[in-house]
Protein backbone atom coordinates (compact mmCIF):
# COMPACT_ATOMS: atom_id res chain seq x y z
CA UNK A 1 0.00 0.00 0.00
CA UNK A 2 1.10 3.19 -1.11
CA UNK A 3 2.04 6.14 2.05
CA UNK A 4 -0.68 8.19 2.91
CA UNK A 5 -0.26 11.05 1.60
CA UNK A 6 -1.50 13.33 -1.68
CA UNK A 7 -5.27 14.81 -2.55
CA UNK A 8 -8.17 12.97 -4.64
CA UNK A 9 -9.44 15.43 -7.14
CA UNK A 10 -12.89 16.47 -8.27
CA UNK A 11 -13.90 19.02 -10.64
CA UNK A 12 -15.13 22.40 -9.50
CA UNK A 13 -18.41 21.67 -11.43
CA UNK A 14 -18.66 17.95 -9.64
CA UNK A 15 -22.35 19.52 -8.06
CA UNK A 16 -23.61 20.42 -11.76
CA UNK A 17 -22.83 16.92 -13.41
CA UNK A 18 -26.23 15.39 -14.39
CA UNK A 19 -25.19 12.28 -13.37
CA UNK A 20 -24.77 13.09 -9.65
CA UNK A 21 -27.94 15.35 -9.66
CA UNK A 22 -29.48 12.00 -10.61
CA UNK A 23 -27.93 9.75 -8.15
CA UNK A 24 -29.11 13.23 -5.68
CA UNK A 25 -32.79 12.02 -6.86
CA UNK A 26 -32.76 8.32 -7.21
CA UNK A 27 -29.86 7.39 -4.62
CA UNK A 28 -28.43 10.40 -2.18
CA UNK A 29 -26.24 8.17 -0.22
CA UNK A 30 -24.45 6.63 -3.73
CA UNK A 31 -22.89 10.58 -3.83
CA UNK A 32 -20.62 9.46 -0.80
CA UNK A 33 -20.18 6.74 -1.58
CA UNK A 34 -18.88 7.64 -5.17
CA UNK A 35 -16.56 10.38 -3.38
CA UNK A 36 -15.22 7.18 -0.89
CA UNK A 37 -14.74 5.70 -3.70
CA UNK A 38 -11.88 8.19 -5.39
CA UNK A 39 -10.55 8.62 -2.17
CA UNK A 40 -9.49 4.99 -1.82
CA UNK A 41 -8.37 4.67 -5.35
CA UNK A 42 -5.72 7.77 -5.12
CA UNK A 43 -4.80 6.68 -1.54
CA UNK A 44 -3.95 3.07 -2.75
CA UNK A 45 -2.75 4.01 -6.24
CA UNK A 46 -5.17 1.54 -8.32
CA UNK A 47 -5.61 3.80 -11.19
CA UNK A 48 -9.59 3.99 -10.59
CA UNK A 49 -9.96 0.41 -10.01
CA UNK A 50 -11.48 -1.05 -6.86
CA UNK A 51 -12.57 -4.98 -6.09
CA UNK A 52 -15.91 -5.51 -5.09
CA UNK A 53 -14.72 -6.96 -1.85
CA UNK A 54 -12.99 -3.81 -0.73
CA UNK A 55 -15.86 -1.88 -2.35
CA UNK A 56 -18.34 -3.59 -0.05
CA UNK A 57 -16.13 -4.37 3.21
CA UNK A 58 -13.86 -1.18 3.29
CA UNK A 59 -15.52 1.75 1.97
CA UNK A 60 -19.00 -0.08 3.33
CA UNK A 61 -21.02 0.37 0.01
CA UNK A 62 -24.44 -0.79 -0.32
CA UNK A 63 -25.83 -2.69 -2.91
CA UNK A 64 -28.61 -0.26 -3.92
CA UNK A 65 -25.34 2.40 -3.76
CA UNK A 66 -23.45 0.03 -6.63
CA UNK A 67 -25.99 -0.48 -8.58
CA UNK A 68 -27.16 2.91 -8.63
CA UNK A 69 -23.48 4.03 -9.15
CA UNK A 70 -23.47 1.63 -12.10
CA UNK A 71 -26.26 2.78 -13.53
CA UNK A 72 -25.19 6.30 -14.25
CA UNK A 73 -22.38 5.16 -15.58
CA UNK A 74 -19.65 6.33 -12.00
CA UNK A 75 -18.84 2.94 -11.73
CA UNK A 76 -18.32 0.64 -14.45
CA UNK A 77 -17.47 -3.25 -14.04
CA UNK A 78 -13.98 -4.85 -15.07
CA UNK A 79 -15.50 -8.17 -15.17
CA UNK A 80 -12.59 -9.33 -12.62
CA UNK A 81 -14.88 -9.36 -9.61
CA UNK A 82 -14.17 -5.46 -9.35
CA UNK A 83 -15.20 -1.83 -10.71
CA UNK A 84 -13.38 1.11 -12.67
CA UNK A 85 -14.12 4.69 -11.64
CA UNK A 86 -15.38 6.38 -14.90
CA UNK A 87 -12.64 8.74 -16.31
CA UNK A 88 -10.87 8.18 -12.92
CA UNK A 89 -7.21 8.72 -14.67
CA UNK A 90 -8.57 11.96 -16.33
CA UNK A 91 -8.54 13.95 -13.30
CA UNK A 92 -6.74 12.10 -10.97
CA UNK A 93 -2.77 11.41 -11.26
CA UNK A 94 -1.52 7.75 -12.18
CA UNK A 95 0.28 5.46 -10.20
CA UNK A 96 3.74 6.04 -12.56
CA UNK A 97 2.97 9.31 -12.16
CA UNK A 98 3.34 10.05 -9.06
CA UNK A 99 6.21 7.06 -8.48
CA UNK A 100 8.32 9.49 -10.61
CA UNK A 101 7.30 12.47 -8.63
CA UNK A 102 8.29 11.06 -5.85
CA UNK A 103 11.37 9.73 -6.99
CA UNK A 104 12.07 13.07 -8.33
CA UNK A 105 11.54 14.77 -4.87
CA UNK A 106 13.68 12.25 -3.00
CA UNK A 107 16.18 12.93 -5.68
CA UNK A 108 15.92 16.94 -5.00
CA UNK A 109 15.94 16.49 -1.35
CA UNK A 110 18.72 14.33 -1.46
CA UNK A 111 21.01 17.07 -3.46
CA UNK A 112 19.80 19.58 -1.15
CA UNK A 113 20.70 17.64 1.67
CA UNK A 114 24.50 17.17 0.34
CA UNK A 115 25.06 20.52 -0.94
CA UNK A 116 23.84 22.09 2.48
CA UNK A 117 25.99 18.99 4.46
CA UNK A 118 29.19 20.15 1.69
CA UNK A 119 28.95 23.45 2.30
CA UNK A 120 29.04 23.10 6.44
CA UNK A 121 32.40 20.53 5.67
CA UNK A 122 33.81 23.44 3.80
CA UNK A 123 33.32 25.68 5.64
CA UNK A 124 33.98 24.23 8.70
CA UNK A 125 37.37 23.38 7.35
CA UNK A 126 37.53 26.65 6.00
CA UNK A 127 37.22 27.58 9.96
CA UNK A 128 39.66 25.30 11.36
CA UNK A 129 42.60 26.27 8.85
CA UNK A 130 41.99 30.11 9.24
CA UNK A 131 42.30 29.29 13.42
CA UNK A 132 45.29 27.31 12.68
CA UNK A 133 47.28 29.31 10.66
CA UNK A 134 45.99 32.06 13.25
CA UNK A 135 47.48 30.41 16.42
CA UNK A 136 50.62 28.61 15.34
CA UNK A 137 53.79 30.02 13.59
CA UNK A 138 56.16 27.46 12.16
CA UNK A 139 59.67 29.07 12.62
CA UNK A 140 63.15 28.10 12.54
CA UNK A 141 65.50 28.78 15.77
CA UNK A 142 69.20 29.15 16.11
CA UNK A 143 71.20 27.23 17.72
CA UNK A 144 70.82 29.65 20.54
CA UNK A 145 66.94 29.20 20.76
CA UNK A 146 66.31 32.78 19.16
CA UNK A 147 64.23 33.02 16.18
CA UNK A 148 65.94 34.38 12.91
CA UNK A 149 63.16 36.84 12.00
CA UNK A 150 61.58 38.21 15.36
CA UNK A 151 58.57 39.61 14.64
CA UNK A 152 58.13 43.57 14.51
CA UNK A 153 55.53 46.13 14.11
CA UNK A 154 51.97 44.94 13.29
CA UNK A 155 52.83 41.73 12.86
CA UNK A 156 54.22 41.56 16.46
CA UNK A 157 51.18 43.22 17.62
CA UNK A 158 49.53 40.10 16.20
CA UNK A 159 51.13 37.76 18.40
CA UNK A 160 49.01 35.46 20.70
CA UNK A 161 49.18 36.86 24.49
CA UNK A 162 49.44 34.64 26.90
CA UNK A 163 46.91 34.54 29.92
CA UNK A 164 48.29 34.69 33.16
CA UNK A 165 47.75 31.82 34.81
CA UNK A 166 45.70 31.60 38.22
CA UNK A 167 48.76 30.15 40.14
CA UNK A 168 49.91 31.81 43.26
CA UNK A 169 53.25 33.61 44.28
CA UNK A 170 54.76 34.65 47.59
CA UNK A 171 54.35 38.27 46.17
CA UNK A 172 50.27 37.57 45.61
CA UNK A 173 50.00 36.12 49.19
CA UNK A 174 51.74 38.79 50.34
CA UNK A 175 49.11 40.88 48.74
CA UNK A 176 46.51 38.92 49.60
CA UNK A 177 47.04 38.74 53.36
CA UNK A 178 46.96 42.67 53.81
CA UNK A 179 43.85 42.86 51.27
CA UNK A 180 40.44 43.43 53.10
CA UNK A 181 38.02 41.76 50.46
CA UNK A 182 39.00 37.95 49.45
CA UNK A 183 36.46 37.17 47.07
CA UNK A 184 37.36 35.64 43.36
CA UNK A 185 40.73 34.58 44.38
CA UNK A 186 41.73 33.14 40.58
CA UNK A 187 40.81 36.55 38.99
CA UNK A 188 42.62 38.32 41.59
CA UNK A 189 45.99 36.36 40.58
CA UNK A 190 45.70 36.71 37.13
CA UNK A 191 45.17 40.41 37.66
CA UNK A 192 47.98 40.67 40.02
CA UNK A 193 50.55 38.93 37.38
CA UNK A 194 48.81 41.11 34.69
CA UNK A 195 49.80 44.27 36.37
CA UNK A 196 52.93 43.11 37.62
CA UNK A 197 53.87 42.60 33.57
CA UNK A 198 52.74 45.66 32.57
CA UNK A 199 53.92 48.48 34.49
CA UNK A 200 57.67 49.34 35.86
CA UNK A 201 59.89 47.38 37.40
CA UNK A 202 58.47 44.16 39.39
CA UNK A 203 59.44 45.52 42.72
CA UNK A 204 58.69 49.10 42.21
CA UNK A 205 55.24 47.90 41.57
CA UNK A 206 54.43 45.22 43.82
CA UNK A 207 55.39 47.99 46.56
CA UNK A 208 52.89 50.24 45.31
CA UNK A 209 50.52 46.84 45.17
CA UNK A 210 51.25 46.37 49.09
CA UNK A 211 50.83 49.73 50.24
CA UNK A 212 47.15 50.23 48.39
CA UNK A 213 46.10 47.31 50.15
CA UNK A 214 47.74 48.51 53.17
CA UNK A 215 45.49 51.70 52.78
CA UNK A 216 42.57 50.17 52.23
CA UNK A 217 42.99 47.80 55.55
CA UNK A 218 43.83 50.71 57.57
CA UNK A 219 40.17 52.53 57.00
CA UNK A 220 38.83 50.21 58.88
CA UNK A 221 36.03 49.56 56.19
CA UNK A 222 33.45 47.03 55.72
CA UNK A 223 35.28 44.51 53.50
CA UNK A 224 31.82 44.03 51.57
CA UNK A 225 32.07 47.83 50.77
CA UNK A 226 35.62 47.30 49.54
CA UNK A 227 35.70 46.27 45.33
CA UNK A 228 36.70 42.79 44.72
CA UNK A 229 40.84 42.44 44.50
CA UNK A 230 40.90 42.00 41.08
CA UNK A 231 38.37 44.91 39.78
CA UNK A 232 40.89 47.27 42.24
CA UNK A 233 43.70 45.91 40.67
CA UNK A 234 42.01 46.36 37.54
CA UNK A 235 40.83 49.54 37.89
CA UNK A 236 44.52 51.22 39.00
CA UNK A 237 43.12 51.02 42.72
CA UNK A 238 46.86 51.46 44.61
CA UNK A 239 46.90 55.22 42.99
CA UNK A 240 43.70 56.20 44.93
CA UNK A 241 44.25 58.37 47.97
CA UNK A 242 43.24 56.96 51.64
CA UNK A 243 40.11 57.80 52.64
CA UNK A 244 39.01 58.84 56.29
CA UNK A 245 39.09 55.78 58.71
CA UNK A 246 35.42 55.14 59.36
CA UNK A 247 34.25 56.15 62.20
CA UNK A 248 32.86 53.66 65.38
CA UNK A 249 29.15 54.29 66.38
CA UNK A 250 28.67 55.14 69.41
CA UNK A 251 27.76 52.48 71.98
CA UNK A 252 24.10 53.14 73.51
CA UNK A 253 22.44 51.38 75.93
CA UNK A 254 19.57 49.29 75.31
CA UNK A 255 16.40 50.80 75.93
CA UNK A 256 15.67 48.38 78.84
CA UNK A 257 19.12 49.38 80.01
CA UNK A 258 17.44 53.18 79.74
CA UNK A 259 14.39 52.82 81.55
CA UNK A 260 16.39 50.99 84.11
CA UNK A 261 18.40 53.87 84.58
CA UNK A 262 15.76 56.40 84.51
CA UNK A 263 13.88 54.68 87.33
CA UNK A 264 16.79 54.35 89.39
CA UNK A 265 17.59 58.17 89.26
CA UNK A 266 13.64 59.17 90.03
CA UNK A 267 13.70 56.78 93.30
CA UNK A 268 16.82 58.36 94.17
CA UNK A 269 15.23 61.62 93.76
CA UNK A 270 12.55 60.48 95.88
CA UNK A 271 14.19 59.58 98.57
CA UNK A 272 16.17 62.84 98.71
CA UNK A 273 13.21 64.48 99.21
CA UNK A 274 12.02 61.74 101.80
CA UNK A 275 15.05 61.56 104.51
CA UNK A 276 14.47 65.12 105.84
CA UNK A 277 10.77 65.24 106.05
CA UNK A 278 11.81 61.78 108.25
CA UNK A 279 13.98 63.21 110.19
CA UNK A 280 12.05 66.37 111.21
CA UNK A 281 8.99 63.89 112.60
CA UNK A 282 11.78 61.98 114.73
CA UNK A 283 13.13 65.32 116.54
CA UNK A 284 10.72 65.37 119.86
CA UNK A 285 9.60 69.10 120.97
CA UNK A 286 11.25 71.69 123.25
Amino acid sequence: MAGRRGYAKLKNDFYLNGKVKELRVVCPSAVGAFVFAIAYCSDNLTDGRISDRDLRYVLGVTDEEINALCKVELLEPDGNSGYVIHDYTEHNSRRDQVEKSRERNAENYRKRRFNRDSTATHRDESELNRTKHKNTRTQEHLPDGKSPNPPTGADADRQPVREPSSDETAQFRQFWSLYPNHDYPDAAVREFKRVLRRTGTERVNLVALLQGAQMLRDEQRDPRYIPAASKWLHDGGWKNKPKPRARQPDRQASRAQQNQDANAALIARYAQEEIPQIQRKEIPAC
